[in-house]
């Protein structure tokens, strides 16, 4: 029952991750014609 915190916990560090990149590539270094097939 107690083990359910752990997946929310590595869903929440997930999203943090890939918005933190995403926020990168879309800063930093655009890549040609590649920034625009993620969205």
């Amino acid at each position: 029952m107690d083990t359910s915190w752990w997946l929310a916990l590595a869903a929440v560090v997930l999203l943090a991750l890939v918005a933190a990149l995403v926020d990168g590539w879309g800063r930093g270094h655009r890549p040609a014609g590649r920034g625009t097939a993620l969205r």
